[in-house]
């Protein structure tokens, strides 16, 4: 985990593969991490949930569907989709052209986990 300021251009780190999905991890702090999705035309990642993250999509380039809850969501560039914790979603490029997106996952930190980080960075390098 980098707890240095980043830049990051996200045509130059994007990439597109046919298999297995694309997913290019971009930053990760704590309990924040992004990374962008690649999808090629008719690609397809499957609908699913997450119990402990809310997620921030931002489409920056190409169109195509986000399944929310079950409900088809046209989404090209320039959309933001909010995806709270528990929420189904998945993607499909519905369109001709590449789909990138980028994710921004936010991990809910429940009082266990949160106090173990916490000994965690207070002992880290301590003399054993």
């Amino acid at each position: 985990m980098s707890s240095r300021a980043q830049v990051i251009h996200t045509t130059a780190a994007a990439r597109y593969d046919e298999l297995p999905l694309t997913n290019v991890p971009l930053f990760e702090h704590e309990d924040f991490s992004g990374c962008l999705l690649g999808f090629l035309p008719g690609q397809i990642l499957p609908r699913h949930s997450h119990a402990h993250e809310h997620e921030v999509f931002d489409v920056l380039e190409g169109a195509g569907t986000i399944w929310l809850d079950g409900k088809a969501v046209p989404a090209s560039a320039g959309s933001v989709i909010f995806v709270p914790a528990g929420v189904e979603h998945g993607f499909e490029n519905t369109g001709n052209e590449r789909w990138l997106i980028r994710a921004t996952i936010h991990q809910r930190v429940y009082a266990r986990r949160a106090l173990q980080r916490a000994f965690e960075k207070r002992f880290r390098g301590a003399p054993r």
